[in-house]
């Protein structure tokens, strides 16, 4: 027998010991060479007989072109998975390879460059945007294309090129998820509660209490001293007494200190911001003048634009893993000054916006404040009667002058849709 013989003999029994301390691959695997992972000591073995060892492990079909044959390499892994071990033979051979179906061609990268086999594949799309997804299946190739009517994608491409879109796609069109944002958009009057002796930046301060072990909720009819409190941090015991400030801002509102500018319950998706706006819509006049017309006159344009004038916020939330909702919350309030432009006509607005990220449990609520603004405001008491009289009703008048000042608070509450449905109203 001579020397190459007897290594290949060797190697053979290797590989066969390999395999029988491994086992043979299960006969349900949906995706062969998938999970397998190889154990295989050779040295100076020809390619083609590791390649056949490795297709008798996993299962699948290998096939080799002519400039295959001939090479050698020597190789000794450990539990390595089939992907990983396929990838190592063929790079230390030079050599590249190329997944279509079951089966694996080994080559020469020049020849696997050269695409044969072309196919054209349309891929219909349940949730996901079809441009969206065909812009991402750009690193495969440029021959694809989105049927937006249809929501559908369209490739051209090699097998193996063509089974990688497809997995991409099972990845990119899943069910989206939903978020239900509950918002209420309150405007508190500070200046009366000044005059009630009512300090609104110490009301909306929140204080951290440190304790030891959960405390436990009290009764719902219980003071605001007594009520519950809400954990910060899983690791750590902190707490903050939010129903306080809560039961605070419902009293605020029903004495009319303060008042609900908008209450608003709306669906989302998962990544995809929502807007609620409360106010008004002003139309503005804007008249320019031409070069002159064909008689001589002077051609004026006249065109009517539109501003929304109020409260406006947008919401963009996203659900991580954890469940867990990371919020994108963008404020906006906005109001008329006054009146600009050489006809006074041109309304001059104050707008004051804030952008932040935060980051809260399925179901905690969301607060923002500081939005402040001041309005001057006139306000005449008269005598019944006595009042009315010309020039004599000044004495039995009162005009009062006053600066209001406003807090816009911002309440959110995110809510998680489940596939049973929408969840119910915090609070219930």
């Amino acid at each position: 027998m001579t020397a190459t013989r007897a290594r290949r003999t060797a190697i053979w029994l290797l590989g066969g010991l390999a395999l029988a301390l491994l086992g043979p691959p299960p006969a349900e695997a949906v995706d062969p060479g998938g999970g397998t992972l190889i154990s295989l000591d050779a040295d100076r073995a020809p390619i083609n007989d590791v390649l056949q060892i490795l297709a008798a492990r996993s299962g699948l079909n290998i096939v080799t072109s002519p400039e295959v044959q001939g090479r050698e390499i020597s190789i000794h892994l450990r539990n390595t998975p089939f992907e990983e071990a396929l990838n190592l033979v063929v790079r230390a051979s030079g050599l590249g390879y190329e997944r279509v179906g079951h089966s694996i061609l080994v080559a020469d990268l020049e020849r696997l460059a050269v695409e044969t086999g072309r196919m054209t594949r349309v891929f219909p799309l349940q949730h996901a945007s079809a441009p969206d997804v065909a812009q991402m299946l750009t690193v495969l190739g440029p021959d694809v294309a989105a049927n937006r009517d249809g929501n559908r994608v369209v490739m051209r491409g090699t097998q193996s090129v063509l089974e990688e879109a497809e997995r991409i796609i099972a990845e990119l069109d899943r069910k989206p998820r939903q978020v239900q944002l509950l918002a209420r958009l309150v405007e508190v009057n500070t200046t009366a509660l000044l005059e009630l002796g009512v300090n609104w930046e110490k009301l909306t301060r929140w204080t951290t209490i440190v304790t030891e072990g959960p405390i436990v909720s009290s009764r719902a009819d219980a003071l605001p001293t007594d009520l519950g409190y809400t954990l910060l941090d899983e690791t750590h015991d902190f707490y903050r007494q939010r129903e306080a400030f809560e039961v605070a801002l419902e009293a605020l509102v029903t004495d009319g200190t303060a008042r609900i500018l908008s209450s608003t319950k709306i669906v989302t998706l998962d990544g995809k911001p929502a807007e609620i706006f409360a106010g008004e819509t002003v139309p503005v006049i804007i008249t320019s003048l031409q070069a002159p017309g064909a008689a001589g006159g002077v051609l004026q344009s006249i065109q009517l634009e539109k501003i929304d004038v109020g409260v406006r916020l947008d919401i963009t939330p996203r659900i991580t893993d954890d469940g867990y909702i990371t919020a994108l919350v963008r404020p906006e309030v906005s109001r008329i000054i006054g009146f600009v432009g050489p006809d006074n006509d041109l309304p001059q607005t104050s707008t004051r916006r804030a952008a932040t990220l935060v980051r809260v449990r399925d179901g905690q609520k969301i607060y923002l404040g500081g939005l402040q603004t001041e309005q001057q405001r006139r306000t005449v008491k008269k005598v019944p009667l006595l009042g009315h009289i010309p020039l004599l009703g000044y004495l039995f008048s009162h005009t009062r002058n006053e600066t209001l000042r406003l807090d816009l608070l911002i309440e959110i509450t995110p809510l998680i849709v489940t596939d049973e449905g929408a969840p119910p109203d915090a609070g219930e």
